[in-house]
């Protein structure tokens, strides 16, 4: 069944998964891999052998899954543990409850100065975020700072003028060395119109590159007749290598021939600068760009797109709390069994003692090996155990708003593991993953997968208002039109679309019915759907395909404008800071100026500073830094990345309004708290999303990738924001009416605050 299909017939099955679980004991299977969870995230984040350091521990949580699963009773799960956990950690004691621990293996050193190994947690470091840090105390640690984008790219631009409503083919050869899911080569060809508006679109989504032979591909579109632009470029997702050649952007004629549209150097054959291409734009940080003759299929020079990933030695202790010398952990893993681990361990010679069996491990090790992990994929089940394993124990020890939500997240891993068991597909699995992470209420908090692009949309944007889904922006005139309420799809209601569709995000109510709006009746690409609409007193029914990924902004006025006689907008969405640096003089002098931040800022948090006359500070940035497990005893938080802003010249004076609401997350919040707690200004319209903080992403075997917040964002006083945001001063609710009329009620409402504020 497509993800589609079942988001919308499943809304009962969803909504009874969210209810607590039954009383009744869990099954030996669960209870087997629950204690193996537990005992997975003591040793893999809190243990400081020099063996488990050195592990692959996301084949380790596929292996010991698949290992414990089907230990018949307690003795049988005791050994398979031990057999397990031995070579990594063999001071690790088990024992069933009631019974005593065995005499602990000396922790402590042979010398009083003897240099003991512990770990410390700065937030967690997964591999991807510099902001957080993990680190074993007298041991180097070097960790891989990956590329600060997700994907490198080089880009041309046509004036599309000449082309206007003709069908275009981007022609390239390329070839990849990538391994690894989400890690691969594509074109892409986009075309744009006026006013933001985005034409034909195509990246190559749903059919990577891959191959590492020199294959020809194709992309073929459409160019609108009020097109302005063409881009066309090949970029590299994630890591690896990716080679291209032999670009060629062409048109059909009428008589249905295909003739070539210049390009510049698109051979590559041309001037080289730092072994950079002439006529291409490559800028995307992190990645390297080489011209090279390195078996160039055509001509005798060719582009490479290289991942840099830059590596980062860290010495010394992250902050000053540690474990005691011989402190352990002991804990009720379930299953019958009740484990303890040294939080601390001696070094002699150089290693950690008292030291593995090196026969053992060199075994475990290469079993590992033998798992395929770049083509793993959660059609099996030892993989989707595995990464509810991985994806719970990073959220047990350091996810740090359990504070702030209700959710029982131990019962959570038995739901998950239920969950694994049961799922058949990728796509079952996704949606467990999904809940799983949706009980974080983490407004980042999100499960991505090459599986979403094979979905789509309708080409509208869809808002909930007055209880109904309302269409307020088309692109489809003939089928949709500004006002129609939409009763149901394929005969489910709108209500329960939307109701399904929350069970599988995380966030604020506010942010969830934002981001269910936003991909409001999903399903898979191309596939037809009957719509049934209310327009005027008129029920009437549209069959629409779903073709369309992307977001419709509703209409605002240009970005930088004069809105009336002193009184000026600015679209914190789309104008960047130099193009507000332009018109600063004039926004100074203005009577108002209305700041539009429903969405994400555009690098131009330096505005601010034209609105103050003394050093302001953004909300309490804080990273749990972690030394015992279960987040039990907190060592403190890393309060350094606040931001400070400074007065700069000239300042603004006349009434300041900002409009914002539930789309506003993360640095769109840290700007809105700043104007909030200064009150430098207005805010109109709705609460924003409530989570903010930076994100901490990881890889899951599978190719799925988790995003979640791995800081603490307190407010300037203290007080909560995870779930709260920043509420309006003057809150606005849009109305059916105004949206068919095609009013902003929250721009009206800021214009007439300035207007009041001037007299007139």
């Amino acid at each position: 069944m497509t993800l589609g299909l079942f988001r919308l017939v499943c809304c009962a099955i969803l909504l009874l998964a969210s209810l607590p679980a039954a009383a009744s004991a869990p099954s030996r299977e669960i209870q087997n891999l629950r204690a193996f969870a537990k005992l997975y995230g003591y040793v893999r984040f809190f243990h400081p052998s020099d063996e488990a350091s050195a592990i692959d521990w996301d084949r380790f949580a596929i292996h010991g899954a698949a290992r414990v699963k089907a230990a018949a009773d307690d003795q049988e799960l005791q050994q398979a543990l031990d057999e397990l956990f031995r070579p990594l950690a063999p001071t690790l004691a088990l024992v069933p409850p009631g019974a005593d621990f065995p005499a602990l293996p000396e922790t402590t050193g042979d010398r009083p100065d003897a240099g003991l190994v512990a770990c410390q947690h700065n937030g967690v470091w997964l591999g991807y975020s510099p902001a957080y840090k993990s680190v074993r105390l007298n041991r180097e640690t070097t960790i891989r700072v990956p590329s600060p984008s997700s994907f490198g790219t080089v880009t041309q631009a046509v004036d599309a003028t000449a082309w206007r409503g003709r069908l275009i083919r981007l022609t390239a050869r390329v070839r990849a060395e990538v391994t690894g899911a989400g890690n691969q080569g594509q074109l892409w060809l986009r075309v744009d119109r006026p006013d933001n508006q985005r034409g034909f679109f195509d990246n190559m989504a749903d059919r990577p590159i891959t191959a590492a032979e020199w294959t020809t591909y194709h992309i073929e579109g459409s160019v609108a007749d009020d097109a302005s632009q063409i881009f066309l470029g090949c970029f590299l997702l994630g890591a690896g290598k990716v080679w291209v050649d032999d670009v060629r952007l062409e048109q059909q004629t009428d008589g249905g021939e295909w003739t070539a549209i210049p390009l510049t150097n698109g051979g590559f054959e041309g001037e080289v600068k730092e072994d950079r291409p002439t006529g291409w734009a490559a800028v995307s940080p992190g990645y390297q760009y080489r011209v090279t003759g390195e078996q160039a299929p055509e001509g005798q020079r060719c582009l490479m797109i290289k991942r840099a990933d830059a590596e980062v030695t860290l010495r010394g202790p992250l902050f000053d709390a540690r474990p005691e010398p011989g402190e352990c952990i002991t804990a009720d893993l379930g299953g019958g069994l009740r484990g303890r681990l040294p939080l601390t361990l001696p070094d002699r010679d150089g290693h950690t003692r008292p030291a593995g069996d090196a026969a053992l491990l060199q075994q475990l090790a290469e079993h590992l090996n033998r798992l395929p992990l770049p083509e793993l994929t959660a059609d099996r089940e030892d993989v989707r155990l595995g990464d509810v394993v991985i994806t719970w124990n990073v959220f047990q020890h350091f996810y740090p708003y359990f504070d702030r939500i209700d959710t029982d997240w131990d019962a959570e891993l038995t739901r998950a593991l239920q969950g694994a068991l049961a799922d058949q597909t990728p796509r079952d699995f996704y949606r467990t993953l999904c809940r799983l992470v949706a009980a974080l209420h983490d407004g980042h908090g999100s499960v991505l997968h090459a599986l979403l692009q094979e979905e789509a949309g309708f080409p509208i944007r869809v808002e909930w208002i007055e209880n109904q889904a309302v269409v307020t922006v088309t692109q489809d005139p003939g089928r949709f039109q500004v006002g129609d309420i939409i009763d149901s799809v394929d005969g489910t209601p709108a209500a329960d679309i939307i109701a399904v569709e929350e069970t599988l995000l995380s966030g604020s109510p506010q942010w969830k019915r934002k981001q269910s709006c936003a991909t409001f009746a999903f399903g898979p690409r191309d596939s037809m759907a009957k719509l049934r609409l209310r327009r005027g007193g008129e029920s009437l029914t549209v069959e629409c395909p779903r073709t369309f990924r992307g977001y419709l902004p509703e209409p605002r006025p240009d970005k930088i404008t004069e809105l009336a006689a002193g009184i000026w907008y600015v679209n914190l969405d789309q104008a960047a800071m130099p193009e507000i640096n332009a018109v600063l003089d004039r926004l100074a002098v203005a009577r108002g100026v209305i700041f539009d931040l429903r969405g994400y800022p555009k690098g131009n948090h330096e505005i601010i500073s034209h609105l103050i006359d003394q050093p302001v500070q953004s909300a309490k940035w804080n990273i749990p830094q972690v030394i015992y497990p279960d987040r039990q005893r907190p060592a403190g938080y890393d309060t350094d990345g606040r931001w400070t802003l400074d007065p700069h010249a000239p300042r603004l004076t006349g009434k300041i309004v900002f409009l914002t609401d539930g789309r506003a997350i993360s640095y769109a919040e840290s700007v809105m708290g700043i104007i909030e707690h200064y009150r430098l200004g207005e805010i109109v319209g709705q609460t924003t999303a409530g989570t903010n903080g930076n994100v901490n992403p990881f890889p899951l075997p599978g190719g799925f990738r988790i995003v979640w917040t791995g800081m603490k964002v307190l407010k300037h006083d203290d007080s909560p924001h995870h779930l709260v945001g920043i509420r309006p001063t003057v809150p606005v609710t849009r109305t059916l009416a105004a949206v068919r009329e095609g009013r902003d009620e929250f721009l009206e409402t800021a214009l007439g605050l300035i207007k009041q504020a001037a007299g007139k």
